[in-house]
């Protein structure tokens, strides 16, 4: 991972940490760019004590380490409140839960769908136990739904777009800088 761009998010890096060391139990993270934002949570999870699992959701895909609850929310969320293995119930202890993309199933639509129902239900008695145990549950998502609800119990955090350290980083990276000078003019005052 670059140290520059790690550098650009350290404050974001540490307000992280510290809400889920704070037993922070549900963060929502308003972001177009998953890719960045997953280098934030790894060096959150690679600096925490002790280190933590990282273990990313989507619907296509299921979950990453098992390709498991393809298409289900519902059976998702309920993956993260019990154990993997019954006879080893801290499998998941300071376990980092990424569900991207639940933003529709959190939509409220009249009439109310009994899918919505289920998944704000879930999420409201999830917090409770995440509340007790050292797992946070982070959705992401490029818009902000957050049901009533859920509403006292969410951290909504807005992932910063890049700024110019980090996009001048990412070209250095991507393109021979021998071939390309950029640089950067500072506004005009009207």
């Amino acid at each position: 991972m670059d140290s520059g761009f790690i550098n650009v998010h350290q404050v974001l890096i540490e307000q992280i940490d510290l809400m889920m060391r704070a037993r922070y139990p549900l963060l929502y993270i308003v972001t177009a760019e998953e890719e960045p934002l997953e280098q934030v949570l790894y060096a959150v999870a690679a600096q925490s004590t002790p280190t933590r699992r990282i273990i990313f959701w989507d619907m296509v895909r299921g979950w990453s380490d098992n390709g498991a609850d393809k298409g289900s929310p519902m059976s998702a969320l309920l993956r993260i409140g019990r154990p993997e293995d019954p006879h080893n119930p801290k499998d998941f202890d300071n376990a980092i839960f990424v569900m991207r993309d639940l933003h529709p199933y959190l939509k409220l639509h009249y009439p109310i769908s009994d899918k919505h129902s289920s998944i704000v239900r879930e999420l409201t008695s999830l917090m409770r136990e995440l509340k007790r145990d050292r797992k946070t549950l982070i959705l992401t998502s490029y818009i902000l739904e957050i049901p009533p609800e859920l509403s006292e119990e969410v951290t909504v955090i807005d992932f910063p777009l890049p700024n110019a350290p980090e996009i001048s980083s990412l070209i250095r990276q991507l393109v021979l800088p021998e071939k390309l000078k950029v640089t950067w003019l500072k506004p005009v005052k009207d």
